[in-house]
């Protein structure tokens, strides 16, 4: 059954995360509220065989996570 109530379209938020001038990474942003009420940002990318996810209060803090993780990724560092 159905639920009826459910929207038939989702939006969805793309992001870059840039290792250097030449070789960056797509991916996806949802956005929610947390137990306390304040907005979060949940980010999800593949960089080689990895996935690579953080989490942040606004989009820019999420972004600087995320490019950083890329490039330790990326660069063997984890």
């Amino acid at each position: 059954m159905k639920n009826p109530k459910k929207e038939r379209f989702e939006i969805t938020e793309l992001f870059m995360a840039q290792v250097n001038k030449d070789l960056c990474f797509y991916g996806t942003i949802k956005r929610s509220i947390d137990s306390d009420g304040n907005p979060t940002v949940f980010g999800r990318k593949k960089v080689d065989d990895v996935y690579v996810c953080a989490q942040a209060a606004d989009q820019y803090e999420l972004g600087a996570k995320l490019d950083e993780l890329a490039t330790m990724v990326y660069y063997g560092l984890i």
